[in-house]
């Protein structure tokens, strides 16, 4: 097994041989720092000026094995129930995805796990151009509800620049990624519902913002609230069960 410090030592050696490339950006420290998610972080996100949504939680924890290194996450809403888990492998361009898997809720206690099939797992590249080039994510599975009808998910990715952000009050360098979003639901004919969505990154951060346009007049946003470990979250839960009962 490659030690961990080779590992780290092998990104930023690829790191700096992408920057030598005055042709592309080298986007690869403002996703999510794998080195320090060694341990594991909970990213809580709040809702923009929308107080009728609850705070999605992820947590994210990177490994490092015999088969390469992983970044996964596990998201979370306002109970402490998986709703959806990502695995994603380091390559030499990106982050790619690996395995996702969804849960859907057979009653108040008991989920069941939905297979999805990765068409294309293009989650995050490591350099850019301009802002021409364009990443394809494309998902599919069949909901438990109705599995004769076929759900596809595609996420175009597209580049769009530099930008700043705050967090707690401090300034960071970030990048902006516009998506193009189609949903299609498959049965006895097509359905299709196109979005689109912002993405921000911060360096050394990670996502700290993202937003979806269902129409002019739906439309929501989530921003990068706290970053905690993931007994802080336990805890959380544990306190506002309590309070209920």
């Amino acid at each position: 097994m490659m030690r961990k410090n080779n590992i780290w030592l092998l990104w930023g050696i690829i790191s700096l041989l992408g920057c030598q490339n005055d042709a592309k950006k080298d986007i690869r420290d403002y996703y999510f720092p794998l080195k320090a998610l060694e341990e594991g972080l909970v990213y809580e996100y709040e809702p923009v000026k929308m107080d009728s949504l609850t705070p999605a939680y992820w947590y994210y924890r990177s490994f490092i094995s015999n088969e390469g290194v992983f970044l996964t996450g596990t998201y979370y809403e306002y109970e402490l129930i998986p709703l959806q888990f990502v695995r994603e492998e380091l390559v030499k361009n990106g982050m790619l995805l690996s395995d996702i898997r969804l849960f859907e809720k057979m009653d108040s206690i008991r989920q069941q796990q939905v297979k999805v099939d990765i068409l294309s797992g293009n989650v995050f590249p490591f350099e850019v151009s301009d802002s021409s080039g364009v990443f394809l994510y494309k998902i599919q599975w069949r909901p438990l509800a109705d599995t004769s009808a076929l759900i596809t998910l595609i996420k175009n990715r597209r580049f769009a620049g530099d930008t700043l952000v705050t967090l707690a009050n401090k300034k960071y360098d970030a990048i902006r990624f516009e998506v193009k979003e189609l949903v299609s639901y498959e049965k006895d004919g097509v359905l299709e519902q196109q979005y689109s969505s912002t993405e921000l990154y911060a360096k050394g951060v990670g996502l700290v913002y993202f937003d979806k346009k269902i129409t002019n007049e739906l439309q929501w946003a989530y921003q990068l609230k706290a970053r905690y470990p993931m007994a802080e979250l336990e805890e959380k839960f544990k306190q506002s069960i309590e309070a209920i009962e």
